[in-house]
């Protein structure tokens, strides 16, 4: 996009400090950072941002004539990936920009015919035609692909080679909306943080009216509730107290699910008559935060039964929650106090209700299970995922063999008959030499099992508090190719585990068994969702079935 007077007035040697594009001189520390065309500028004040994006290719030619470099590419124009200047092993300052080479070869192929290299299409796509997803902004690009008059920027490495070799295969109808005129855009532009869930607490039907009475301070995950709604008859005015009279005698049945998590069993929370008129109790427990659907069944004395649903959105939970006695326990019994790493040890356990102190026989099936067994080192990176069997005395148990001297995080993700399912905790000690592998926990976004590969990406940037959608693209770490072939294991796609750095905030996720998601499944991709309460680094384990073998791909995510 420079002209070549521009290009011939810079000429290739060692890197200098930046200048602001618009009055030349030495950028501010506090600057914001634009993005234009790949590269990242920054200015000397407030005034020149606003005057660098009327006109972003003018004010660039115009200090390359001075010899004066502005922006910073974001990318080694050699190979395409992204790399930062940090982690460059040269530069070279040319036409006004910055490059960053990943190795001396590189930037020797640069300077031997840059206009090559630096030569931009007209028209750029923050879409990834691969992937099928937005690219938030260049920083967050893997690689680009030059093609037809536009810079696709990929959403991750792996998608760059299979689009170059066919890209009439992935530029799809429609796709080619996303190509745009080069534009400034603010560095690692967030989307704008998604509205609050839309809560139905109020449900009119015939002439009857329901309210669901929530709390002041609103639901929180991990916390037992009794919550009243009132029906009322909206034909019949209330001599006494303001509003219409409540209508008493209903029979009622709830069901409770969290749409966004499929495959989630139902729980069934008893519904009880208050001591007014038209007041009924509904006893609540969520897992994790969220939004839930409560569907109720009416039954009126004398009519046909009514079937109404509210939507409320449940929090995080609560710090001060974390003394709190939880409806279930998981308790492990009879742990051999000479438990030692290397030697098969019979892992026993079993789920008390907290109220009563009894034993929980009675399970519902989740993903063809009864009981999905999660055991974690307590630095996260040693992983296992087992169903044990349950005896008639509620005992569950399965022989483990633990590969170190360290202590463990015991997860039981259960369901108990209509309650729904729920995470319960515990932890056991082992003797023994300690951990061979790695114990720091490091973000990474790459894994490998078995010869299988993913990539981890999220579809919008992660804000706390709020779902993201996961994606795992799989790839054929020997030939490079997407793994299309993965088959159900447990009746899904895949199984995400994800675990805060604490241990003690765990989601169990699952994707989505639609049609969209199956095609996408076909192609290689598969997306779950995930909520991330607060910051930190969260380790994540995903699980496919693949050529005859369940693989563990693991991968890290800060939060911030």
């Amino acid at each position: 996009m420079l002209s070549t007077i521009a290009i011939s007035a810079v000429l290739l040697g060692s890197a200098q400090e930046l200048s602001c594009p618009v009055m030349g001189g030495p950028v501010a520390k506090n600057s914001k950072v634009v993005e234009y065309a790949g590269a990242r500028y920054s200015f000397c004040c407030p005034g020149c941002e606003a005057k660098f994006a009327k006109s972003p290719t003018k004010f660039i030619e115009t200090q390359a004539k001075a010899n004066k470099t502005t922006g910073v590419f974001l990318f080694d124009p050699v190979s395409r990936q992204r790399l930062e200047l940090s982690n460059a092993q040269a530069t070279s300052d040319f036409g006004g920009i910055q490059y960053p080479f990943a190795s001396k070869e590189n930037w020797k192929i640069f300077i031997a015919n840059p206009t090559v290299f630096t030569k931009t299409p007209p028209k750029e796509a923050l879409y990834c035609p691969v992937g099928k997803e937005v690219v938030p902004s260049f920083g967050k690009a893997s690689d680009y692909v030059d093609h037809n008059g536009v810079r696709w920027f990929m959403c991750c490495a792996g998608c760059g080679g299979p689009f170059e070799k066919d890209p009439a295969k992935y530029l799809v109808p429609g796709t080619e909306k996303h190509a745009r005129v080069p534009i400034v855009v603010k560095e690692e532009a967030k989307a704008e943080p998604q509205s609050s869930v839309s809560e139905t607490t109020k449900v009119t039907f015939g002439k009857y009216q329901a309210e669901l009475r929530l709390p002041e301070e609103g639901l929180f995950a991990g916390e037992e509730v009794d919550i009243e709604f009132r029906v009322v008859d909206t034909t019949q005015k209330d001599v006494v107290e303001e509003g219409f009279k409540g209508v008493g005698a209903i029979e009622a049945t709830a069901v409770m699910t969290m749409p966004s998590m499929m495959g989630m069993p139902e729980a069934k929370p008893k519904v009880h008559r208050e001591g007014v008129p038209g007041d009924y109790g509904v006893e609540l427990y969520f897992p994790h935060g969220g939004e839930y659907k409560l569907d109720l069944a009416l039954h009126f004395p004398g009519e046909e039964s009514k079937k109404i649903s509210f939507l409320v959105d449940v929090k995080d939970e609560r710090p001060a929650t974390g003394s709190k006695v939880q409806p279930y326990q998981l308790k492990v019994i009879d742990w051999p106090k000479n438990a030692v790493a290397g030697k098969a040890t019979k892992l026993k356990l079993r789920v008390i209700d907290s109220k009563t102190g009894k034993v929980q026989t009675s399970f519902d099936e989740a993903h063809t299970k009864f009981f999905h067994l999660l055991i974690a080192s307590n630095d996260l990176n040693w992983f296992i995922h087992e169903h044990p069997e349950m005896a008639p005395d509620g005992t569950w148990s399965v022989p483990i063999t633990f590969p170190a001297g360290t202590e463990y995080w015991v997860y039981g993700d259960v369901a108990p008959s209509g309650k729904g399912s729920r995470i319960l905790m515990s932890s056991v000690k082992v003797a023994g030499k300690g951990p061979t592998w790695n114990t720091k926990l490091t973000p990474a976004r790459q894994g490998q099992d078995g010869g299988l590969k993913g990539v981890l990406s999220t579809l919008e940037p992660i804000e706390i508090g709020r779902k993201a959608t996961i994606q795992v693209k799989l790839f054929d770490a020997k030939s490079g190719a997407a793994a299309g072939d993965t088959i159900k294991w447990l009746g899904a796609a895949g199984h995400m585990m994800i675990f805060h750095k604490d241990g003690k905030t765990v989601v169990h996720s699952h994707p989505a068994e639609d049609a969209e998601n199956k095609a996408l499944v076909r192609q290689g991709i598969v997306r779950f969702s995930g909520r991330f309460p607060k910051p930190g680094i969260y380790k994540v384990y995903a699980q496919f079935d693949w050529r005859g073998k369940v693989r563990t791909i693991p991968f890290a995510i800060e939060v911030k």
